[in-house]
């Protein structure tokens, strides 16, 4: 639920998805697989021919948002499902599908596979075995920005660290944040949220301070 009321997305059972479409055929024809630098190139092109207005150009800023934003894929994963480029046609049935669920299930599953012991390089294993202070880059793909904005809103330390409020009303609550830092773990975790050792107590300002619930 969390994730919702951060991101506003819809969650829900998925609904069926065409196999072809006229758009499709229209912007993309002969081709037989897509990455996100295609959708990119499609939309420059739309702009110069009718300067970005009209249904095709609304529809390859959806799919630029949804592939380069909500599903964002690692370098390593250039290729996006073919499948939302047949939905964004039918508008009504692209703005009615549950992305919230897919979008955290993506992100989910990403950070299960690069932030999890075995993710780890073997040099920045042996920087932590040499107990320095460095540690080890990663790369989180997906919807991102929600555990970031996450910690803004329940931890309010973090907040202070490197976030402006800018609203207390807005829906939803992703818009309420404006990015006054960079976000860097190693500070927080000096500064913030130092290592515990077996015996040590958690302080008020480690703790989680709400659990989120809609509001309207």
């Amino acid at each position: 639920m969390e994730f919702a009321v951060i991101t506003g997305l819809k969650f829900g059972p998925t609904t069926e998805i065409p196999d072809s479409s006229k758009f499709f055929n229209k912007v993309f024809r002969g081709k037989t697989s897509l990455q996100v630098k295609d959708v990119q190139l499609a939309f420059l092109k739309s702009c110069k021919i009718d300067k970005g207005s009209g249904d095709e150009a609304l529809k390859l800023v959806l799919l630029w948002v949804l592939f380069g934003i909500l599903l964002m894929k690692d370098k390593t994963t250039k290729k996006i499902d073919m499948k939302f480029v047949h939905l964004v046609d039918n508008l009504d049935d692209f703005n009615n599908y549950p992305w919230g669920r897919l979008a955290y299930d993506v992100l989910v599953k990403n950070m299960r596979k690069h932030m999890g012991p075995k993710s780890i390089t073997g040099r920045a294993r042996k920087l932590m075995i040499k107990d320095k202070p460095t540690l080890p880059h990663i790369d989180v793909h997906g919807f991102a920005h929600v555990p970031q904005l996450w910690a803004y809103e329940a931890m309010p330390c973090v907040a202070s660290y490197c976030a402006t409020r800018r609203s207390k009303t807005s829906i939803p609550r992703m818009l309420r944040w404006d990015a006054s830092k960079a976000f860097r773990f190693d500070e927080l975790t000096q500064n913030y949220f130092p290592i515990l050792k077996a015996g040590d107590k958690m302080s008020e300002r480690m703790k989680v301070m709400e659990n989120l619930v809609p509001t309207y």
